[in-house]
């Protein structure tokens, strides 16, 4: 008999679990909160904008033209109601070695905050003002590099200055951990101190006189589309593959290759989004994978194949007949408060014994509502940079 003494070797656990990574979160630095006080019941808030007036010239003992003032609802409503739940046993308390509630409440806690903040930054698509390389010289989505990030950023200020919007506040910038490198590369290269750059949480510092915030979880969006694609194509979002297939099988992450081409972007758009089909147009994911695609706030368009994400998000394909644009990140400069945001229900733990048993059931959730109105949108640049 050969010698064997894996017996006798002991198999040790970490003093702790481990920490996952974790974004950084800015909503609260950018949003205005102040409908929050007032917004103790009921689900929607109303905010209303008179039209706009003009000057006229006016000739003595001649009669004045009368404008007719018209006002306009606009209304924000509180029906975001997110929750995430688990249940830890009694037994486990007793055995385990880890502080399992505090972990995982601490850790539910945080997915809700990153949904909100994803969430907020994804108002950039209404901002009435946009800027692009054609603003600066070239076209499309601004390549930006340490030569042109200082245009870029001052161009996109321009623009909003134009626009009226007040400087009574510092305005904020909020920008991918990418584009926060490349402001901090400008400033070292042009002998500023970096000190103002050093990362505090999710504020990087100044730059151009804004106030820079660096956050994993700016909107971006990237077009997908189709040429002829075929049994056995595949695409990958977010670490997630979906595979065309001639028949549907049960294989998760099978999509139905449609009749034509807009048929299967119907059904990749279906199995990417978690919509209806799954079981006939596709197979849903395994729960690991949905979530991944949940926290990176994936959404394609069926129609346009237009694939957004909270954040830059890996896409990618093997297959010729499958085309993944380039990425495109749309960093936010706005004056604070451009965007409302009502936390009707601040993130909250409510602890529950399970009947017949010995576990606690814990909900981690909240409500809240956010809305970019008229005002915010002519508070706010969609600055185009290519990701």
């Amino acid at each position: 008999m050969a010698q064997n003494l894996d017996a006798f070797i002991p198999e040790l656990w970490s003093r702790r679990i481990q920490y996952l990574t974790r974004n950084a979160l800015v909503a609260t630095q950018i949003c205005s909160f102040e409908e929050q006080p007032d917004l103790k019941y009921g689900d929607r808030i109303h905010r209303p904008y008179p039209n706009d007036l003009v000057v006229n010239n006016y000739t003595k003992y001649t009669d004045t033209t009368q404008q007719d003032l018209i006002g306009t609802d606009e209304y924000l409503d509180i029906d975001q109601s997110k929750e995430i739940s688990f249940a830890i046993d009694e037994v486990d308390w007793i055995q385990n070695k880890y502080d399992l509630e505090n972990s995982y409440v601490e850790r539910a806690a945080y997915r809700l905050s990153n949904d909100i903040d994803g969430s907020v930054l994804g108002e950039v698509v209404n901002a009435a003002i946009t800027c692009d390389g054609s603003d600066i010289g070239s076209s499309g989505a601004i390549s930006l590099s340490t030569s042109n990030c200082l245009n870029a950023i001052m161009t996109a200020g321009a623009k909003l200055t134009a626009n009226g919007c007040e400087m009574d506040k510092t305005w904020a910038l909020v920008v991918s951990p990418k584009t926060a490198s490349i402001i901090a590369q400008t400033v070292a290269q042009d002998w500023f101190s970096l000190a103002d750059l050093a990362l505090k949480n999710w504020y990087a510092g100044n730059f151009a006189g804004y106030k820079v915030y660096s956050s994993n979880n700016v909107f971006h969006k990237r077009t997908i589309s189709f040429s002829s694609v075929v049994a056995t194509d595949a695409i990958t979002v977010a670490g997630v593959t979906f595979t065309f297939v001639s028949s549907i099988g049960s294989t998760a992450g099978n999509v139905l290759k449609g009749a034509n081409d807009a048929a299967s972007l119907a059904n990749l758009a279906a199995a990417i989004n978690g919509g209806s089909g799954a079981g006939t147009n596709y197979i849903e994911v395994s729960a690991s994978d949905r979530a991944k695609l949940k926290n990176a706030k994936a959404h394609l368009d069926a129609t346009t194949g237009v694939l957004t994400t909270a954040g830059a998000v890996l896409v990618s394909t093997p297959d010729t007949t499958i085309t993944v644009g380039n990425a495109e990140e749309h960093a936010i400069l706005c004056r604070p408060g451009a965007i409302d945001l009502i936390m009707q229900q601040n993130i909250d733990v409510r602890k529950t014994p399970l009947p017949k048993q010995k576990a606690d059931y814990y909900i981690i959730s909240c409500l809240y509502g956010k809305k970019t109105f008229t005002e915010g949108k002519n508070r706010m640049v969609d600055i185009k940079i290519a990701a």
